[in-house]
């Protein structure tokens, strides 16, 4: 039996190569052969482009990529490393015309997790939804879609593209409405994000502590509101200092301490020896939880509302953590062992459905 995965491991992304390695391990873990497929996006390439020109202003897109270019081209070469270093990946690189042949090397194929659903991300990319197998070898893991609703004018190449799905497994309970609400028929569960699988133990095997101590670290996906203003008034309070992961140094605030370029190992490493984390980013939240830091998450950001993160949180009983600038800072004890318990079922309901697909 040998399994592949979908999914975007090669996004300049934190959580995307996180997930993308835990899923992969935690299959192989498992006894079964697993890969993830080197698919070469052009989308994502586009995505992650040093210079990213704007018609309206491209003067613009040229400054802005020459004071984040170093930055960026030094992120990317981290993220490769650890791409190389830590997932299993097929042994070529494959484009999308390449695609159709890999049904003669895998018997199941995986959409994983992250926003690979997204009608948003990576131009829609056809290739996530597994359009190249064959019906009976496809199925997908904690897929999110990552948007509150399905635009109507792709609500019919959605049900297309999964009507050949023999397993669907969604990160988000919401998006179980939404497939069901365009039409999709197929039984649909929900499970954890991929990175839930692993132990803590694994992760501590990979990140690389840092040099600074005592320290709160932000780290925000999107535009933040009271981030940084509740960072400060925290560590004031506590008699720390603030450590921002931001690879845009031209947004700095006084009393900051910002690193840009961190790679995952890195990442990994300033949520572990936190003393506590404030955060906006899904995969900022999992991991304060997976390494049991006291934490708050800003869930009203300039983007929309941060539903993924409140999703989690209530699905782990973790309660009092939302960032109000307004409120009192409350830092009271979280109960780990309850929470634990909980990500411990999740995991072996996770288990329960990858033994599924595999078994068929």
């Amino acid at each position: 039996m040998k399994v592949g995965i979908m999914t975007f491991h090669k996004a300049i992304n934190y959580g995307a190569v996180l997930q993308a390695f835990a899923l992969c391990k935690f299959i192989n873990n498992m006894g079964v052969t697993c890969e993830v497929i080197d698919y070469h996006s052009i989308p994502l390439d586009e995505t992650y482009k040093v210079f990213n020109f704007k018609k309206n202003n491209p003067v613009a897109g040229v400054l802005k990529g020459l004071i984040k270019g170093n930055i960026i081209v030094r992120k990317k070469g981290k993220f490769k490393k650890f791409v190389n270093n830590y997932i299993m990946l097929s042994e070529s690189q494959y484009e999308q015309e390449e695609l159709e042949s890999l049904n003669n090397k895998y018997d199941l194929f995986i959409t994983g997790s992250d926003q690979v659903w997204s009608p948003n991300c990576v131009g829609f990319d056809e290739a996530y939804f597994l359009t190249f197998a064959e019906d009976k070898k496809k199925n997908s893991y904690a897929a999110s879609i990552g948007c509150k609703s399905i635009p109507e004018n792709k609500r019919e190449e959605y049900k297309k593209r999964l009507s050949g799905y023999k397993n669907i497994s969604l990160r988000e309970i919401n998006a179980v409405a939404l497939l069901k609400e365009i039409g999709v028929e197929a039984d649909m569960e929900v499970n954890i994000d991929p990175t839930f699988l692993l132990s803590s133990d694994t992760y501590n095997d990979i990140a690389v502590k840092p040099s600074e101590e005592k320290y709160v670290l932000v780290f925000s996906v999107n535009m933040p509101v009271n981030l940084l203003e509740y960072a400060k008034k925290l560590a004031a309070l506590k008699n720390l200092k603030v450590i921002y992961i931001n690879d845009k140094p031209i947004m700095r605030v006084k009393g900051i301490e910002y690193k840009a370029g961190v790679s995952p190992e890195e990442f990994l490493g300033y949520i572990k020896n936190a003393e506590y984390v404030v955060t906006n980013s899904f995969h900022g939240t999992v991991f304060s939880v997976i390494f049991h830091k006291q934490f708050f998450v800003e869930y009203n950001t300039k983007n929309g509302r941060n539903s993924r993160s409140e999703e989690l949180l209530n699905k782990l009983n973790i309660t009092g953590r939302e960032l109000i600038n307004e409120k009192p800072i409350d830092d009271a004890a979280i109960d780990w062992e309850s929470v634990d318990n909980v990500i411990n079922n999740e995991r072996i309901k996770s288990m329960n459905y990858i033994k599924k697909i595999i078994e068929g």
